[in-house]
């Protein structure tokens, strides 16, 4: 995982035409993460994460949204997904 903690993460469906953007994450004033849902019907996948966890490849444990920095660089690991997309836009926020 990178030691650059992003504070804003998006979630692309990439299964359509355009990437459609379905979800942010956002690092908090109180360290802790929030997620704002953009797609009801594609969200699905951020808000599992959100309410479990998001697995630290490679090392069999879980990082919930309270571990804010270390959940934030959690969702920018390499997933080997075929229709979801995590980009860090920290700076274009």
């Amino acid at each position: 995982m990178s030691s650059k903690t992003p504070t804003l993460v998006a979630m692309y469906d990439i299964g359509h035409w355009e990437p459609l953007r379905v979800a942010e994450f956002r690092l908090s004033a109180d360290g802790t993460a929030s997620l704002t849902i953009l797609e009801p019907g594609c969200g699905h996948l951020a808000q599992t994460w959100f309410d479990r966890g998001v697995e630290i490849l490679g090392e069999a444990r879980y990082v919930k949204p309270e571990d804010g920095a270390n959940f934030m660089r959690a969702l920018l690991q390499r997933f080997n997904m075929s229709y979801t997309f995590l980009s860090g836009e920290s700076d274009r926020a």
